[in-house]
């Protein structure tokens, strides 16, 4: 994906949940704004994605410990 692309698709998710926080469409909103962080996520380097979901697995497994 382009950057220019993924500027256009980030400016529409990010228009899209505006609008529907407007309308007080909690549920589109919140998949809107789902939607701009995976497309932001996509140009992320997949290492620096890998180290920060293992990161919240140690954190979560440290929250349900006794």
């Amino acid at each position: 994906m382009s950057r220019g692309d993924q500027s256009d698709r980030l400016a529409e998710a990010a228009s899209a949940a505006k609008a529907a926080e407007a309308r007080g469409d909690d549920p589109a909103a919140a998949r809107e704004w789902r939607r701009y962080r995976l497309i932001e996520d996509a140009s992320r380097d997949p290492e620096e994605l890998l180290a920060e979901g293992i990161a919240l697995s140690v954190t979560a497994l440290a929250l349900v410990e006794p």
